[in-house]
């Protein structure tokens, strides 16, 4: 009896080696125990697979149905890839002989329908992938016994409905998409059996009302997407709190209106999105609701910015989250296309309202304590809108005397937080400035020296510039010698050898000038002719005279020309004599001037 349990265990390993022996199929790629066979047009699985293979991938094929049986001697795959075929029709014992499957890839096919006890022989199943078909229904025992199923994906069919308790024995099952379908309600059991759900996606669907009692008890649930739905109106339902959620999508709906009794259910939420919904104003009682969250989207809705808005802006001015996107106002008129705290901060709708003194009576009196004796009456305050179904104590906001000519108080941090921002944006601006002087300074010194004097050097020859063009703008002043003698003086100077002289010099250097003299230039009354010499700007004198007859007359026409020196101080006296040498014994004859 042992000989041959040895005799079967050795046959065992025999067939087991032979298996593992089988060359890779022809158009395939082999790696160890995984088999590759994609893009190779099979329309068939193929034969010659070897019975140790863990991994099957026939992606991107032709496969057109899956057969019976067909997978039978592959006991030790673990996972197998059927996605982008041609896939129409799965027999009900199409995955026989393959129990210890734990991933089946079925995505991007054209399976219409699937017989109930399809996926009854692979109960080791985790991962199931159904997304991109047609499938138009799914049956009752669709996923019975597929107790360790983790993760199903059936995005993007066809289906109008979920039978009542499809997912019973999916105790384990934490992933849920049943996105881009065309459900249009949930049953009231179709979720039983969840209990570990953790994300359930049903975007861009149908639906028009959301029921939450159709969410039994979902106790870990802590993502649920709504996205791109119909949905017009939520109702609470629940007699139980949802403390696990955290994150809800809602937005591309139609909604117009923020039920707060559905968020009072969920304490614990921390990512709103109702971006793209009909929302015109949210409730004191929905925003009083939002207690925990830490990201909101409000934007794409049409926000009123009248008086109604004031609970939620009053609501995100004190809200240190993440607002993802701004909100515009869609009405009144005047405000349209503004942001909605622009165009409430600037038009002041939302000043607070002083309590008036019959309130606080009014308060008092319901409550049993004096309002006005320095005591916080207490009040009852209904749920559930008109329905009294629990009363909850507050203590009411103190009132506050009329404030008519002061600011809002919610509006005097945020001047104040400008201020405070402008100040530290200009004491960074000049300690900037000042660093960079003194980096440059430090590292750059003699550029900064000769920096400095080539500065002083330009203002030396601007000063030198404007010096120069000082002077050239003075006029030139004029050398003239003035005599008009009358004709009893023209006869005494021809007779006696002298007579007046009335001349003005100004400044001028040491020039000696000859010139011809010629007795006849007193009688026509020619002005003498002023000349400057070009170096020095000496003055050059052209003075006709006539000495006295007898003395004129023994010199010859040649000689009587004579060389006159001029030598003038730089400031001249208010009178000055003429003086005439004669050119032949140096003799002189004193002029009388002015």
């Amino acid at each position: 009896m042992p000989y041959f349990h040895i005799i079967q265990f050795t046959r065992t390993n025999s067939i087991l080696d032979l298996h593992m022996s089988r060359p890779c199929p022809r158009s395939c790629r082999c790696d160890g125990k995984i088999v590759y066979c994609e893009s190779s047009a099979f329309r068939d699985v193929p034969k010659n697979l070897s019975g140790g293979c863990q991994g099957l991938s026939l992606r991107y094929n032709s496969l057109a149905s899956l057969r019976p049986g067909q997978f039978v001697g592959l006991n030790q795959l673990i996972w197998l890839y059927l996605d982008h075929n041609y896939i129409a029709n799965v027999d009900a014992r199409a995955f026989q002989g393959i129990r210890r499957l734990k991933e089946l890839i079925l995505s991007s096919n054209k399976i219409t329908v699937l017989h109930n006890t399809t996926f009854h022989l692979v109960p080791n199943l985790r991962n199931l992938d159904l997304s991109y078909n047609k499938l138009q229904a799914l049956q009752p025992g669709q996923f019975q016994g597929l107790r360790k199923l983790i993760s199903v994906h059936i995005r993007s069919n066809s289906l109008k409905n979920l039978p009542s308790r499809l997912f019973q024995d999916c105790r384990n099952l934490e992933f849920l998409d049943l996105g881009y379908n065309r459900l249009r309600s949930i049953t009231r059991n179709a979720m039983s059996g969840l209990l570990k759900l953790t994300e359930l996606h049903l975007e861009h669907n149908q639906f028009s009302k959301i029921n939450f009692s159709n969410f039994p008890r979902l106790y870990n649930l802590r993502a649920l997407y709504l996205q791109w739905n119909r949905i017009r109106t939520m109702n609470e339902g629940l007699t139980w709190t949802w403390t696990s959620l955290q994150q809800l999508d809602l937005s591309g709906n139609d909604l117009q209106e923020v039920e707060s009794e559905v968020y009072q259910c969920m304490p614990n939420l921390q990512r709103l999105n109702l971006d793209s919904n009909k929302l015109v104003n949210v409730s004191q009682d929905a925003v009083s609701a939002w207690t925990s969250l830490t990201t909101i989207s409000l934007a794409g809705n049409m926000w009123d910015c009248g008086p109604a808005i004031c609970p939620l802006v009053s609501w995100l001015m004190n809200f240190y989250g993440n607002k993802e996107t701004p909100m515009i106002c869609a009405s009144p008129k005047e405000v349209q296309g503004e942001k909605v705290m622009d165009a409430v901060e600037a038009s002041g709708v939302c000043k607070m309202a002083p309590v008036t003194p019959s309130v606080v009576s009014a308060l008092s009196t319901l409550s049993g304590t004096p309002g006005l004796n320095g005591h916080n009456p207490i009040t009852p305050t209904l749920q559930s809108g008109g329905s009294r179904r629990g009363i909850s104590l507050q203590h009411p906001t103190p009132s506050r005397p009329p404030q008519s000519d002061a600011s809002p108080p919610d509006l005097e941090p945020v001047s104040f937080h400008k201020i405070v921002a402008g100040s530290v944006a200009l004491f960074l601006s000049v300690t900037m400035i000042l660093l960079v002087i003194y980096v440059s300074w430090k590292r750059y010194p003699s550029s900064v020296k000769q920096l400095q004097e080539n500065s002083s050097t330009a203002r030396k020859r601007r000063k030198k510039s404007r010096e120069t063009e000082r002077t050239l703008s003075t006029p030139l002043q004029e050398y003239y010698v003035d005599y008009k003698p009358s004709s009893s003086e023209g006869t005494d100077v021809l007779v006696n050898g002298s007579g007046p002289c009335t001349y003005t010099i100004s400044g001028s250097r040491e020039c000696e000038v000859s010139h011809q003299m010629s007795a006849l230039t007193f009688y026509p009354y020619e002005q003498p002719v002023v000349d400057y010499c070009h170096a020095h700007q000496p003055l050059r004198l052209n003075m006709s005279y006539e000495g006295p007859p007898q003395v004129l007359g023994d010199l010859p026409l040649r000689e009587r020309s004579t060389v006159q020196t001029v030598a003038l101080p730089a400031v001249p006296p208010s009178n000055s004599g003429c003086l005439l040498r004669r050119a032949n014994n140096g003799s002189s004859l004193p002029l009388r001037g002015e």
